[in-house]
């Protein structure tokens, strides 16, 4: 009976963590949407613009491959 029960609850507990991971992406969609969305000037649109998308990908990739080595270097 509690091996059913502790089952039930890691299910529980990954789907809430599936849920969150969702909603962090989701919700980081959403900001860069709204700052490209908003109606101010800023250097993005000079034409300079290709440097600055660059660094902005780049950190987005490194912020998410150092999530990714923290992740798989816990689990270890």
């Amino acid at each position: 009976m509690n091996i059913m029960l502790d089952e039930k609850q890691n299910q529980l507990l990954e789907m809430g963590v599936m849920l969150t991971t969702a909603t962090l992406v989701f919700s980081a969609g959403i900001v860069v949407v709204g700052i490209f969305g908003m109606n101010i000037g800023i250097s993005l649109y000079d034409g300079s613009g290709s440097t600055q998308f660059c660094w902005l990908r780049g950190s987005v990739h490194y912020c998410y491959w150092l999530g990714q080595e923290k992740r798989t270097s816990a689990v270890i």
